[in-house]
């Protein structure tokens, strides 16, 4: 299979979303929720786009508390991750200030505590807040990438979801998306039956897209 991004209409969702954020009236609203089903490319999508763009890319991961979110994600920035943790997100935002480079978290669901906690009688949610003072002081983007109910997790804490500036719905591929897809990826030739074969096949997921073109450039 070739190398090489696919821009679908699921990347250009993601530039448009990123064009309207960047005019933003208040600062601080500068959050952007990602979602989708599984399989439809979420994850290669937002990863190529960090790359091509010098963006901050990072998996949250399962066991992620505060601590060791801002600990990965300075260590992803190429800073020290010694010292207590509010000297650690100092030196986040500092950077961030600087740069004003966009973070992009994957897996973003895992930052929702499965468990209730509570500060004052109100729900939080503590490793989402470490993000919002970062993204709050600084102004820096923020894409948090989810599964397609995660926007609703987060619209739980009203303290967060004030700071959401555009939420983008991330959708099963088009025809015309798998049609690029096979043109930019595949080795071999595939006839428009068989790419339409593949498209109700796999649902419209990049992932099973990806898989059929494999198995076809090896029969």
């Amino acid at each position: 299979m070739k190398k090489g991004f696919v821009q679908t209409e699921n990347f250009r969702r993601l530039m448009e979303a990123e064009k309207k954020v960047a005019q933003r009236g208040a600062i601080e609203q500068s959050i952007v929720l990602v979602s989708g089903v599984f399989g439809i490319g979420k994850s290669l999508l937002t990863e190529r786009w960090a790359t091509e763009s010098g963006y901050v890319f990072i998996r949250a991961k399962e066991t992620w508390t505060k601590q060791s979110m801002l600990r990965d994600l300075a260590a992803k920035m190429g800073l020290p991750v010694d010292g207590n943790l509010s000297q650690v997100q100092d030196r986040i935002i500092g950077r961030v200030a600087t740069t004003m480079t966009p973070i992009i978290v994957d897996e973003a669901d895992h930052l929702i505590p499965t468990s209730r906690i509570t500060r004052g009688g109100q729900r939080v949610a503590p490793m989402l807040e470490a993000l919002r003072d970062i993204t709050d002081i600084t102004g820096v983007m923020c894409f948090l990438v989810g599964m397609q109910n995660f926007p609703s997790m987060v619209l739980q804490f009203d303290h967060i979801a004030s700071r959401v500036a555009e939420p983008v719905y991330l959708e099963q591929l088009s025809l015309e998306d798998v049609q690029a897809t096979v043109k930019a990826k595949a080795e071999v030739s595939i006839s428009p039956e068989v790419i339409e074969v593949i498209l109700f096949q796999s649902q419209g997921r990049m992932r099973w897209v990806l898989n059929a073109i494999s198995n076809l450039e090896q029969w």
